[in-house]
């Protein structure tokens, strides 16, 4: 049975901890075979008071957005052809790859989605030593499935790729 102990500094609301016991206990499951039960995750608060480090006290840095819903609003975005509430999501230098390989930028990726009547059906979050991928699955207005991965760098989107 596995126990993992992780210390933060108070200041994280219940469902950021909430996210990082269950993404510890992912990680665990990804790396030995136990089931879910058998993984014991601790998360312990200190004071801000209480930490330093360099010897200077530090508070809590925001929490990540969770990666799926972030990927989520963007399709959502994209596909109504909305670049003003695509544009906060992404870095600026976002990326759109097709199935064909052509690279669109957010307003050519928002037309194309608008008009080709993308629908995601789900995503699912993978987790990378540099950060995490999204999957996305849904269809096109004509009925052909498609796949999207969503590259995330910190708090937004880096790119996307489609199959």
């Amino acid at each position: 049975m596995p126990v993992v102990e992780t210390t933060v500094i108070e200041g994280y609301d219940a469902a950021t901890k909430a996210r990082l016991l269950k993404g510890m206990t992912r990680v665990v499951r990804s790396v030995m075979a136990a089931p879910p039960d058998g993984v014991v995750t601790i998360l312990r608060e200190v004071a801000a008071s209480s930490y330093a480090r360099g010897g200077v006290s530090r508070v809590p840095g925001p929490p990540l957005p969770p990666a799926t819903d972030l990927a989520g609003a963007l399709a959502a975005a994209l596909g109504r052809g909305d670049v003003a509430a695509a544009a906060p999501l992404v870095a600026g230098d976002f990326v759109a790859v097709t199935a064909e390989g052509a690279r669109l930028d957010l307003a050519a990726a928002a037309a194309a989605d608008a008009e080709a009547g993308r629908r995601y059906d789900g995503f699912v979050e993978a987790l990378t030593d540099d950060g995490s991928l999204v999957f996305g699955h849904g269809r096109l207005a004509d009925g052909r499935r498609f796949i999207d991965r969503f590259r995330l760098a910190g708090p937004v989107i880096a790119d996307r790729e489609s199959w």
